[in-house]
């Protein structure tokens, strides 16, 4: 999938970003606003990419009058694929067949506009819908300005740099946030105020701070959360942490326990105290409990316990033990 969007306007040459990583701090925050309006009933998906262009060219949606501009400006915005994913009948059925290529054009492209795809007609006549994909590795508003203070509050970091992801969250500042990531708009402040904490990290502190982040206007506060579970998506479906998102709710599991839990359990294992555990990177934090993982589905498989009783006692699928195994 093209990242970028290029086109041709009076002899110049333009770009439009087609990744979330591409936008910069404005764009994202407007998309934002829009993808919240869409999912409020407000916009269509339709009109979303169509102020994306807008937005990007900078020009004004409401000044644009003429039929011809604004249907190639609609011609131009379904090219936009990044915002949304594709969702069909019964858990996409009608793509399970398909080839990673052509599913993934399928999962992005509207069935009216695919080529070389055998079954786009018959997918075209399904009930299909637009759901927001929110899953990014950017850090989009790296400080806030709160009135009445006289400095910045510098929020996380993210860094992909030479292909390595790096991130400032502490262990406890993700597990807090986290927490809140779904959260309702009055208790966004309290979201803000622990993203935006100084290190080391405490959590009493955040909560006190709150206060001072409910002066923050809400379409901002609202882009903080958005790029939060965007990077918290990232982190447990393109990386290796993934896995630890796959235990099958149920019964008790042998490897399952609570985030918080997770805590006082690494601290008992020797790992430090818990004010050490609590604040290490949660690169770190989530990579211990990556490999303790690993370890106990190898040492059941090694007590002589079959793939079927390792999924039964932990909970993982067979597909996931096996690549462990």
């Amino acid at each position: 999938m093209r990242k970028d969007i290029e086109f041709t306007l009076k002899g110049s040459v333009y770009s439009i970003p087609n990744s979330w990583e591409g936008l910069n701090t404005y764009q994202f925050k407007e998309l934002v606003a829009d993808l919240i309006s869409m999912s409020a009933g407000k916009l269509s998906a339709g009109l979303v990419r169509v102020r994306h262009i807008c937005r990007v060219m900078g020009w004004d949606i409401n000044k644009i009058t003429d039929a011809d501009a604004m249907g190639n400006i609609a011609c131009l915005a379904e090219q936009v694929t990044f915002p949304f994913l594709i969702c069909y009948p019964d858990n996409d059925a009608a793509l399970a067949d398909l080839d990673t290529d052509s599913y993934e054009l399928c999962k992005r492209v509207p069935p009216e506009r695919l080529t070389g795809i055998t079954i786009s007609r018959y997918l075209s006549r399904l009930d299909y819908k637009f759901v927001v994909d929110s899953c990014f590795c950017k850090q989009f508003i790296g400080s806030v300005h709160i009135d009445g203070q006289d400095e910045p509050c510098l929020g996380y970091t993210i860094d992909t740099g030479f292909s390595m992801l790096t991130t400032s969250l502490t262990a406890q500042q993700f597990i807090d946030a986290r927490e809140l990531a779904d959260c309702r708009d009055d208790q966004l402040p309290l979201l803000a105020s622990i993203l935006y904490s100084s290190l080391p990290y405490e959590s009493d502190k955040a909560h006190q701070r709150a206060v001072l982040f409910s002066k923050m206007d809400v379409k901002t506060l609202q882009a903080i959360r958005f790029n939060f579970k965007g990077f918290i998506n990232y982190l447990f479906s393109r990386t290796e942490y993934k896995i630890l998102t796959k235990i099958i709710p149920g019964k008790e599991s042998v490897i399952s326990t609570g985030a918080q839990d997770a805590l006082y359990g690494l601290s008992a294992d020797g790992y430090g105290n818990l004010h050490e555990i609590s604040q290490m990177s949660v690169l770190q934090y989530l990579g211990i409990l990556r490999k303790k993982m690993i370890e106990s589905v190898r040492s059941l498989h090694a007590s002589k316990m079959d793939v079927a009783e390792i999924a039964n006692t932990t909970r993982l699928p067979i597909d996931v033990i096996n690549d462990i195994l």
